[in-house]
C-alpha cells in the first residue's frame, strides 16, 4: 500500500477480483448443471425413456408418470354412493327409541353447573349455605391388622 500498511491478499484489488470470480463461477456451474440436466431429462421423456437418477428431481411427478408408472398418482378408492351436497349442515334425525316407542325422549344436553344457584354473567352469587354434615362414625375392624399376623 502507498501508506505502508499491510493489506491481506483477499482484501486487495486482485483478491476481491479472485473472490468474485470464484463466486460467480460457482453460480454459473450450478445454473448450467440445472439447465442442461432439465433439458436432458425432458429429451429422455420425449423419447419414452425414464430420466436418470441425477436429473430425475428436475421434472415434475406428472411428467415422470408418463414414462414410469411408479410415479403415477394412485386412484383413490370410492366407497358408497354419491349424494349431492345439501344446503344444510349434515345433521341427523333423532334416532328411534330402542325398547318402548312410547318412552319419553332423552333429555337435551345443557351446560353443567357445579352449583345450581349459578346464574348468567354479571351475577355475583352468594355462597351456598348448607348445614355442615358431621363426619361419619367409623369403628375399626375387629382383630389385628392384616400385616401384623405374620
Amino acid at each position: 500500500d502507498e501508506d505502508g500498511d499491510f493489506i491481506p491478499f483477499w482484501y486487495s484489488k486482485t483478491g476481491v477480483i479472485v473472490k468474485w470470480s470464484l463466486f460467480l463461477g460457482l453460480i454459473v456451474i450450478v445454473t448450467l448443471y440445472l439447465l442442461v440436466g432439465y433439458m436432458h431429462a425432458k429429451r429422455r421423456i420425449r423419447k419414452g425413456l425414464p430420466p436418470l437418477g441425477y436429473h430425475r428431481f428436475l421434472v415434475s411427478r406428472t411428467e415422470l408418470a408418463r414414462v414410469d408408472p411408479r410415479y403415477a398418482f394412485p386412484q383413490r378408492p370410492s366407497y358408497g354412493t354419491y349424494y349431492p351436497p345439501s344446503q344444510y349442515y349434515g345433521m341427523h334425525a333423532m334416532p328411534p327409541p330402542v325398547y318402548d316407542p312410547e318412552a319419553p325422549r332423552p333429555p337435551v344436553y345443557e351446560g353443567a353447573k357445579v352449583d345450581p344457584s349459578q346464574a348468567g354473567p354479571g351475577f355475583t352469587p352468594e355462597p351456598t349455605r348448607r348445614p355442615t354434615e358431621p363426619a361419619p362414625d367409623y369403628s375399626p375392624p375387629a382383630g389385628p391388622p392384616p400385616g401384623a399376623s405374620r
